[in-house]
């Protein structure tokens, strides 16, 4: 299973949308209200599972009306919600908060839902510094067929953020699971790390994301 970690603050876009705003541009004002920020997590989203969004407000403003809309048509209000997604791929999610003197501000925020997949890494079986990953198929995946093998990447999940990771260098097909041989000392482990994760797409575009069993 994909872990679960804590709510994360996330990047944004601020847009003010009211005429008080537009007034205070034609007067030159500067406004030194706190930016409203929109935290999600788990910081890895994968399909089926609850994503949790959270608004940050400054503290005197805790009397605003918040709306979302999570990139699918669907809508919620309040400080918190939650969206369940039944795809894989990139989403655009909108909060806009509206004050009591009519003043608003959009947050969006683009998310991206992965699809979670099944991986089992064979430590033991490491042989000349080549450990073998597998990927496990199921009833809706077949990985030796849907994976986009160039993209994936294996390692610790600080490595992956940063774009590296070990990339495959040999495949094989396992009766509906697909094994990857990834070079041990691009993997970006060692002791005290977190549980090693794969990150990748389907040949149609879709994110994947697996964290490693049998570590």
């Amino acid at each position: 299973m994909v872990d679960q970690p804590d709510v994360r603050t996330s990047g944004r876009t601020l847009l003010q949308t009211t005429e008080s705003a537009d007034a205070d541009a034609a007067s030159g004002a500067v406004r030194n209200r706190s930016n409203v920020a929109v935290r999600h997590g788990p910081s890895v989203p994968v399909v089926d599972t609850p994503v949790l969004f959270e608004v940050e407000l400054p503290a005197d403003e805790s009397d605003c009306r918040c709306e979302w809309t999570f990139g699918d048509g669907s809508t919620a209000t309040g400080e918190k919600a939650s969206r369940i997604y039944d795809a894989a791929g990139e989403t655009e999610v909108t909060l806009t908060v509206a004050r009591d003197d009519g003043e608003t501000e959009t947050v969006r925020e683009s998310v991206t839902i992965y699809r979670e997949v099944g991986v089992e890494l064979r430590e033991s079986e490491t042989e000349d510094g080549l450990m073998p990953v597998v990927l496990r198929g199921d009833g809706d995946l077949d990985p030796a067929t849907a994976v986009a093998v160039e993209s994936l990447r294996f390692g610790a999940p600080t490595a992956l953020a940063m774009g590296s990771g070990a990339a495959p260098v040999r495949t094989e097909t396992r009766e509906g699971d697909l094994c990857v041989w990834v070079r041990e000392d691009r993997t970006g482990l060692g002791d005290g790390d977190a549980t090693p994760r794969l990150a990748g797409r389907t040949v149609d575009g879709r994110p994947l994301a697996g964290t490693a069993d049998g570590a």
